[in-house]
């Protein structure tokens, strides 16, 4: 992933650490992703259940899903620490500031 936005020039990792985060919501969705699974599973084969395949279904998910999915978790996280940390004066081209993050605040220009 770059380290900036293209287009207006966000640098994605905000504070020291800002990827685990990323790395929770992956781990969430995977995790929400399998138990989903393995039950829809267990209501399509029931009453006589195939323990290799909810294994090998489990083990492709547990395996495949958290790469995968990791992009779209990094791209969600960054979208609600901007919901939770709104931008400060200069993270951003001021071209492309829709709102003034400083409108309700005093800015601390350094």
């Amino acid at each position: 992933m770059a380290e900036r936005c293209p287009t207006c020039s966000l640098h994605f990792e905000r504070v020291e650490g800002h990827w685990i985060g990323a790395i929770g919501v992956n781990t969430v969705v995977i995790t929400a992703a399998m138990l989903l699974l393995l039950m829809a599973v267990t209501f399509v084969l029931f009453p006589d259940p195939i323990p290799q395949v909810m294994i090998a279904v489990e083990l492709a998910i547990a395996g495949f899903g958290p790469l995968l999915f990791f992009p779209a978790s990094r791209t969600l996280w960054s979208a609600i620490d901007l919901l939770m940390r709104p931008l400060n004066f200069g993270e951003v081209d001021p071209r492309f500031v829709l709102v003034d993050p400083d409108r309700d605040r005093p800015a601390k220009r350094s």
